[in-house]
């Protein structure tokens, strides 16, 4: 099957982004903003669409101008609607953000936002035979309702045998309890076939400062999984088969970090429903991340497959 036939499902967080315009202007002192669609599941889908992968997305979205928006930006982008469900009396998740390079600010507005009002018997009704991958992340477990629908939405795709991708994604603002967020992230990877999150996210979860790197391996050690370690500039290591493999990152001219992981995040996954060799497709991510971060914002920000194979040819 070509991997223009085949789709993704990707579950969590949608809202709108809020970017300081010209590039270089901080927040405080900005007088005009760009608006795109954001929120990491968001992001990732834009970006699998982008590199022309048929991509659908579940998140909860407000009934007001902002859900609208979210909902209007998802078509522009070619991304799948209908598991868009529309979540009365709460709001979108608001971002704003400027470009400053190193000192780039993100200020997110969530306060019970419309994606965690996902309900499980939404979840249940949805057709997975139509769908050869479930991409999530952990900002779509911090509270119930979503918490039990993504973690039924997981067993459900296993049961099926789609490919599980988890993105820790761990933002300890967005989590009551430490000790809560260490158990549900850790039952999510125990339904992945591939995890990936950064040295901070890792280290969080094996309830160390500096054993990260050890549980990534860990969870890799049976064989069945597949765990990415990302260092930022620093490159990220890959546990697969006991085996551990470092790829270097890219070297660009950034203007921000912001939207390097959920390029990569899109980069890979695309790759992966095309079936290119493991190191192939964490290269692909990785070049798609990096463009991401020389571009103002992420959904819009996301190259398509011929650019991320010319930035390749070039580097």
């Amino acid at each position: 099957m070509n991997w223009k036939d085949k789709r993704v499902l990707v579950a969590g967080r949608a809202g709108m982004d809020l970017y300081a315009d010209p590039v270089g202007t901080s927040i405080e002192t900005a007088k005009k903003f760009i608006s795109q669609l954001g929120g990491s599941a968001a992001n990732i889908a834009a970006g699998l669409s982008a590199q022309e992968v048929k991509v659908d997305l579940l998140s909860g979205i407000s009934n007001d101008a902002i859900g609208a928006f979210v909902k209007n930006s998802c078509r522009r982008l070619g991304i799948g609607t209908e598991l868009l469900k529309v979540i009365p009396k709460v709001r979108n998740t608001l971002a704003i953000v400027d470009t400053m390079g190193d000192s780039t600010q993100a200020i997110i507005y969530r306060n019970s936002p419309a994606d965690l009002f996902l309900k499980q018997e939404v979840v249940d009704r949805i057709d997975l035979n139509r769908y050869e991958m479930l991409v999530t992340t952990g900002t779509a477990l911090t509270e119930d309702p979503s918490r039990s629908a993504i973690l039924k939405l997981m067993k459900n795709a296993k049961d099926k045998g789609l490919e599980i991708i988890f993105d820790i994604d761990y933002r300890e603002f967005t989590w009551t309890h430490k000790k809560e967020a260490e158990e549900i992230l850790l039952l999510a990877a125990g339904y992945a076939d591939i995890v990936i999150g950064n040295e901070l996210e890792f280290d969080f979860m094996s309830k160390t400062n500096s054993g990260g790197k050890s549980l990534a391996a860990q969870l890799s050690d049976s064989g069945r999984k597949i765990s990415i370690y990302k260092m930022g500039s620093k490159g990220l290591y890959y546990f697969c088969n006991g085996e551990e493999k470092f790829v270097k990152s890219f070297r660009v001219n950034a203007i921000k970090p912001t939207g390097a992981g959920d390029g990569f995040l899109a980069g890979f996954c695309a790759s992966k429903m095309n079936d290119l060799p493991l190191k192939e497709a964490i290269l692909f991510g990785s070049a798609t991340g990096a463009i991401v971060v020389t571009k103002v914002g992420c959904s819009d920000a996301m190259p398509n497959k011929e650019q991320v194979e010319d930035f390749l040819n070039i580097v």
